[in-house]
């Protein structure tokens, strides 16, 4: 029989415009939810981008969402993009359980910002979320924040200087200047990646251009490095010639088939079993 596919478009899971998800439901759900979140360095981007590929992985057995957050702004600081995810997750399981499914495990999936905010949930809030992350594909986001590369870029770099440090003094509510810097530091090691990789951190799939002008290389290598150390399982995908498009279709498809591989595994059998880095 057909697997029926339920849809749920510009559902809220707040009250804010921003608070939207959509999620596809299978009628034959493995009980895994797939979990997509935009990028658009925190201030843009929508969950639209995802529709067709929600579709996709709904056919396959899984359950499939994406949300909106709120973006960056003088009263948006990360913490709210954070509890953003949480809320949505709670909103989605319960969708899922009004309709007959019981959802118990999620992998996140984002690029850029929406890399950084699914790696950052993982690592950081896995033991809050309403579904439990169990693994996470990350595509060229940022994982340290602190880093000296991204803090003294360049004025030729997408989004403009001026741009990221009104980022910066949005993201951690506290002005991006010199004088500050010693409050502020603190606030972005908090909201990196890096700062909460240890060995109970979920595998972890690595995508990222080596000639990357915006989110530098040196963050994944970086990450790479503590995920290593720690013993977690992880998939280094390093683009020799790609830029933060990512444009390296050969190493794009074969990020793909890991991602298929990674579902597979981690949302349908109940006890992965741990495989060797790469």
């Amino acid at each position: 029989m057909k697997n029926k596919l339920r849809k749920f478009y510009d559902a809220a899971y707040g009250e804010h415009e921003r608070q939207i998800y959509d999620l596809v439901l299978p009628s034959d759900c493995c009980g895994g939810l797939i979990l997509s979140i935009h990028g658009g360095a925190w201030i843009h981007g929508d969950k639209g981008y995802y529709r067709d590929e929600l579709d996709e992985w709904a056919a396959k057995g899984y359950a499939a969402a994406a949300i909106n957050y709120h973006y960056l702004s003088p009263e948006a600081h990360m913490d709210t993009l954070i509890r953003d995810i949480t809320e949505a997750l709670a909103a989605i399981k319960r969708t899922a359980e009004e309709n007959g499914v019981t959802l118990s495990r999620t992998l996140l999936t984002g690029a850029s910002a929406g890399g950084h905010l699914s790696l950052l949930y993982a690592y950081a809030m896995a033991d809050e979320a309403p579904i439990r992350p169990v693994c996470v594909v990350d595509y060229c986001g940022p994982t340290l924040l602190t880093d000296e590369e991204l803090l003294e870029g360049t004025p030729s770099r997408y989004p403009p200087m001026e741009q990221w440090i009104e980022l910066y003094s949005n993201l951690t509510g506290i002005p991006f200047c010199g004088e500050n810097r010693e409050a502020f530091l603190p606030v972005l090691l908090q909201y990196s990646p890096l700062h909460y990789v240890n060995e109970r951190s979920v595998p972890t799939i690595i995508c990222h251009g080596q000639r990357d002008d915006v989110v530098p290389f040196s963050n994944a290598t970086a990450l790479r490095d503590a995920l290593e150390v720690n013993g977690v399982e992880y998939v280094f995908l390093p683009m020799p010639k790609a830029g933060h498009g990512l444009e390296d279709p050969g190493i794009f498809r074969e990020s793909r088939a890991l991602y298929e591989i990674y579902a597979e595994r981690f949302l349908r059998e109940p006890e992965p079993q741990k495989c060797e880095t790469i």
